[in-house]
């Protein structure tokens, strides 16, 4: 079970989920000041973001600065869930990227919903 942000209709994904581990390191980034760098792996990850997995949790809303360890690729991004499921060990949270298209170096299928839509809009 996840919580959410925001209420009301439920939103639709933006994109299909691979699962994939990706080792990462994560800091939050408020303004001027900035955490100190965390290690998290992804659970899945989509063209979008990412499900990860790591000791700290940040809020909804807060911006953080997503690293690859093995390579120098680097992405803003926005934490838009926590899951209410902890342990002692871990949280996962979602996160969904702000800039760097691209970020994971992957060919990610066609998006079946994305598809749909455009079909769907461009009928009489």
């Amino acid at each position: 079970m996840t919580v959410q942000a925001g209420r009301g209709k439920p939103r639709r994904r933006r994109g299909l989920r691979i699962v994939l581990r990706v080792p990462l390191i994560i800091s939050m980034v408020d303004g001027a000041s900035r955490t100190e760098w965390e290690s998290a792996e992804t659970v899945t990850v989509s063209r979008h973001g990412a499900m990860i997995r790591m000791e700290h949790e940040f809020q909804v809303g807060s911006t953080l600065e997503i690293r690859m360890r093995s390579k120098d690729r680097t992405a803003r991004a926005r934490v838009a869930w926590i899951s209410t499921k902890t342990t002692p060990q871990a949280v996962e949270m979602g996160f969904e990227i702000l800039d760097q298209e691209g970020f994971w170096e992957f060919n990610f299928p066609a998006d079946r919903w994305s598809d749909q839509a455009d079909s769907e809009t461009s009928e009489p």
